[in-house]
């Protein structure tokens, strides 16, 4: 199974529906978002039950229950722990969150962390970790997704198609 990763909305809906639409064409079958997504409006098209939603909470998520309210309670706050097709995956928005679960003794197989709003890959022991960088596109000007193939560990960050952007 593919999974799709976002973060750092920060209230960019046309970022969030690219991203989606991105994920559907990839044979994506689960979504991660590691949190700052500002308004509950943001995850709309994110309802489909053949591509599941969860996420943790990021420091600018101030309407948290609106947020669960449309997500189906998607959202916990982190670190979160899922295991995926085998794969047992840890879930935080900032790195800070992780200092006491990465030791790298293996206990992961994929770490992932956002709020740096700046793409990252690398391995940690067996883990590979992984920060998305941000949807949004603010900081750094490029709006950034990842994908991961939980079958072969092979990380994809990608530059997320725009709805109406030529």
């Amino acid at each position: 199974m593919k999974v799709g990763i976002l973060s750092d909305s920060h209230d960019h809906r046309g970022a969030a529906e690219g991203a989606l639409l991105l994920f559907r064409a990839e044979g994506v079958g689960m979504v991660f978002h590691l949190g700052d997504v500002y308004s509950p409006a943001v995850l709309a098209g994110y309802g489909d039950p053949a591509i599941p939603l969860r996420g943790v909470f990021g420091n600018n998520d101030s309407d948290r229950d609106g947020l669960q309210e449309a997500t189906g309670g998607a959202f916990r706050q982190g670190p979160r722990i899922e295991t995926v097709d085998g794969r047992r995956i840890l879930l935080a928005h900032s790195y800070d969150q992780l200092r006491g679960e990465l030791n790298g003794r293996g206990r992961f197989d994929l770490v992932l962390f956002g709020h740096t709003h700046r793409p990252l890959t690398m391995h940690v022991g067996k883990a590979l970790v992984l920060n998305p960088g941000e949807s949004c596109g603010l900081l750094r000007g490029k709006n950034t997704c990842a994908i991961v193939d939980l079958v072969t560990m092979e990380p994809w960050i990608m530059e997320i198609p725009l709805p109406g952007a030529e």
